[in-house]
């Protein structure tokens, strides 16, 4: 991990070695990839029927914008975004198990199945250990 020196906030005495910020691990950037997909997916589920203003919209609404945030935010590794992040996409595969039971129409149907998939591999790259973690060196 690369040094930097900076000095201390009175100016006096020895700088203060000063840690640069870790770079994002691949996983993390492909895990934020993939919730901007459950961003489009929210998108797309404000623009087919049923047309009406309802709970439904402002579920879209709000997780597709807190995904997004989410997604801009989640290469830096941060727990706090990973755990906001997974209590939201518990949330919402809740609901789309829920949505599945009451509308029969397959292409809708189809759509929850793949979703709640891409939610389990989601999850899954934001918690699973690195190799590196997982195997430390001999």
């Amino acid at each position: 991990m690369t040094e930097t020196t900076a000095g201390p906030p009175d100016g006096g005495g020895t700088p203060a070695p000063v840690r640069a910020p870790a770079a994002p691990s691949r996983r993390l950037r492909v895990a934020a990839v993939l919730v901007w997909v459950l961003v489009v997916e929210h998108a797309f589920a404000l623009v087919t029927p049923p047309y009406e203003l309802g709970v439904e919209h402002a579920f879209h609404l709000t997780f597709g914008a807190a995904y997004a945030w989410l997604a801009l935010r989640l290469p830096t590794g941060r727990r706090a975004h990973r755990a906001l992040l997974t209590v939201l996409l518990g949330i919402q595969l809740v609901g789309r198990c829920v949505v599945f039971t009451l509308i029969p129409d397959t292409w809708i149907r189809a759509l929850l199945v793949l979703g709640a998939l891409l939610t389990v591999v989601v999850v899954t790259m934001l918690w699973r250990p690195t190799r590196q973690a997982a195997n430390p060196p001999r």
